[in-house]
């Protein structure tokens, strides 16, 4: 009885295991680490799967060297709705397929092609940061970074520059999906990848064939692919999207955890302080050429990699036959079939490989050399890059370097009280408040620190009391001196009136005038801008607005100011929106769809084109019986040669579309 007893409670043991498998893998190899060793075997009869784990420099060497044999395979070794959501991406593929397109993709991450993709690195990050001073106010900088990283990516990936920031949702939606897939492939994933391929990825493909082909290609991953023929037409699609969301991610968690032991550790803050003093004294104005001497720079930057997590840390095989690990600790036996899973957050956390592994010290690294080290350090993958390793591992590196490089001619203060903790359950964890930060602004001595205020005064903003003084503007109170006394006060005028605004309707919000004179005026201080002082409206605004408005007209002047210019790169509609954009008109209607009939019929009777609706002399055969009647305008040209303004639009008496005659044409 005794025997048996045991025997179930191993079983449940087993089964609790394989569940926390299933879901959390991070914590499954951990805890089976911690409990079993470096190499492990959970098995059970009510569960119709074997998972060994492999943890530690020694096991994780022939982990790969059981794949380059063909012991492991990736055929069969993730859920198989995973598979089909990803797709067969490099790291889905094997044997000679793998080995053929690893190498091609390889062509595009060397040395010398990275070093053309720094300048392009630079330009992004020293542009978003600049756009982040200009802003001014409370900004997270978890939620810029992304931001950041995005348009990195982009520019790197594709060779595309600008505002994209709108379909880096459909990645996320995609990296989400995965968790949903274990056994059939998530719907909305599949959409989100075929939404951003077509809107993003076709066509950036589509402009580098151009520019091969011209003569004209730039600094970026795809004219590489494309210009070395290497990829077909189907593996620069899979691969081009493969690279995208299995790099934004990791990479805007690490670019964000850049600062992270900053504000947690007062000495390992102090170290970098001084050396990047040390560094802008040595280099100046030539810094940006000198990344490979950035020194203790480099090793903590290496130390963020360790020790946070930046996208999956484990990577799957399946065993086709029966093979045995050999470790300096024994010999474990694989049976085929198992489920292999390489432990890569479980090495960079292992005792016996990393003294005092859970503790941020980047001297760690101070001699350290990553061709000794495949095995050891592993935050983006396992062994040599021919192999599993990920290609990109030295552009991520870069990028790292510019953003920290970058951060070095700029100053903020924290604001107190934020849990710095990071993420539970995260693929790509960052602090839970988002490292929240006010005063961004360039450094002007050897101060980039701070706390701003107290936590005292922290919370008094955030009473319901203080929040009616200062509304959405608390930013404000610490930012931006290239806004007047006028614009400040205005803004929180109009910007409280708004929050008050509701629906006008016409008949009772509109009065027909009943004067017709002149209306007596006055000049503005310091302008040649005259107003009236008087209006039939006013005795209905309340009395304080009133004389507020007054004030701001009598005694804080509007005056021109072209001394505060838009700084280099600064997007001049995102910066006058982020002073005012909160108080922009709602959005009642999102016009997603603008090209189906459905969209026309909206904008011809709920939208902009209902005071041009007509309705017919009579009803015509077709039945139709409304009408928008603009093929008069077919004599103006939008691009002449190519376009002209103006069609008829025809309607039946349910206003469903029924036709559009342009010209002659119908």
């Amino acid at each position: 009885m005794g025997n048996a007893v045991t025997a179930i409670q191993k079983e449940k043991e087993y089964v609790a295991k394989m569940n926390g498998f299933l879901n959390d893998p991070t914590k499954f190899m951990i805890d089976s680490r911690d409990t079993f060793g470096d190499v492990f075997l959970i098995e059970s009869s009510l569960v119709n799967q074997k998972v060994a784990g492999l943890t530690g420099p020694e096991a994780l060497a022939q982990f790969e060297a059981r794949f380059a044999d063909g012991t492991l395979v990736k055929a069969g070794a993730l859920p198989p709705g995973i598979a089909d959501l990803l797709g067969p991406v490099l790291s889905t593929i094997d044997g000679d397929v793998h080995a053929r397109r690893k190498a091609a993709v390889l062509k595009a991450f060397t040395l010398p092609q990275l070093a053309k993709y720094a300048p392009v690195i630079r330009h992004i990050v020293q542009s978003e940061h600049s756009r982040w001073a200009a802003r001014g106010g409370t900004i997270s900088l978890a939620c810029m970074t992304k931001e950041l990283v995005f348009k990195v990516v982009l520019a790197v990936l594709y060779g595309l520059e600008g505002e994209f920031d709108e379909y880096r949702t459909m990645v996320s939606d995609f990296v989400d999906s995965i968790r949903v897939s274990a056994t059939k492939a998530s719907a909305d994933g599949k959409d989100a990848r075929e939404s951003f391929t077509q809107a993003i990825l076709a066509p950036a493909i589509k402009q580098s064939k151009d520019r091969v082909a011209s003569g004209q290609a730039i600094s970026c991953v795809l004219d590489c692919w494309v210009e070395w023929k290497e990829l077909s037409d189907d593996e620069l699609n899979i691969e081009g999207f493969n690279h995208m969301f299995a790099g934004v991610g990791g990479l805007s968690g690490l670019a964000t955890n850049l600062i992270t032991p900053l504000v947690t550790l007062p000495a390992i803050r102090a170290n970098v302080f001084a050396a990047r003093d040390a560094f802008l004294t040595k280099y100046g104005d030539d810094r940006w050429n000198h990344l490979d001497d950035l020194g203790y720079i480099n090793q903590y930057i290496l130390e963020v990699k360790r020790l946070f997590v930046a996208g999956p840390t484990q990577v799957y095989g399946k065993a086709t036959t029966d093979f045995d690990v050999v470790t300096s600790k024994g010999t474990f036996h694989i049976p085929k079939g198992t489920i292999v899973s390489a432990g890569l957050e479980t090495t960079n956390r292992d005792g016996d490989t990393w003294s005092n592994p859970d503790e941020f010290n980047p001297d760690r690294f101070a001699d350290f050399e990553l061709s000794q080290n495949l095995y050891k350090f592993c935050p983006h993958g396992v062994g040599h890059t021919t192999q599993r390793r990920c290609p990109a591992e030295q552009l991520v590196t870069l990028v790292c370097q510019s953003v920290l490089l970058s951060y070095f001619d700029f100053t903020w203060n924290m604001v107190p009280g934020q849990n710095f903790a990071v993420q539970d359950k995260s693929v790509t964890p960052v602090p839970v408040d988002g490292l929240t930060i006010v005063g961004f602004t360039r450094r002007a001595d050897s101060s980039s620190y701070g706390t701003a205020g107290s936590e005292g005064d922290w919370k008094f903003l955030n009473l319901p009391e203080a929040k009616t003084l200062v509304g959405k503007h608390e930013g404000g109170l610490f930012s931006d001196p290239r806004l007047d006394l006028w614009t400040q006060l205005m803004i929180k005028q109009i910007g409280k009136k708004q929050m008050k605004w509701d629906r006008p309707f016409a008949d009772s919000a509109l009065t027909i005038p009943t004067q017709f004179v002149p209306l007596e005026k006055l000049t503005l201080a310091q302008t040649s801008i005259q107003i009236p002082i008087v209006d039939e409206d006013w005795p209905s605004a309340p009395w304080l607005e009133v004389k507020n408005s007054n004030f701001l007209r009598d005694n804080a002047p509007f005056v021109d100011d072209f001394k505060h210019k838009f700084l280099p790169g600064e997007d001049g509609e995102r910066y006058v929106l982020s002073k005012v954009g909160h108080m922009w008109p709602r959005v009642n209607v999102h016009w997603n769809d603008r090209y189906s009939d459905r969209a026309i019929e909206l904008i011809a009777f709920n939208g902009l084109g209902s005071h041009m609706v007509e309705k017919l002399p009579a009803e015509q055969p077709d039945g139709s019986y409304y009408g928008i009647l603009l093929n008069f305008m077919q004599v103006l040209e939008v691009r002449p040669g190519f376009a002209k303004y103006g069609a008829d639009a025809f309607f039946d008496k349910q206003g469903k579309l029924l036709k559009i005659q342009r010209g002659d044409n119908t």
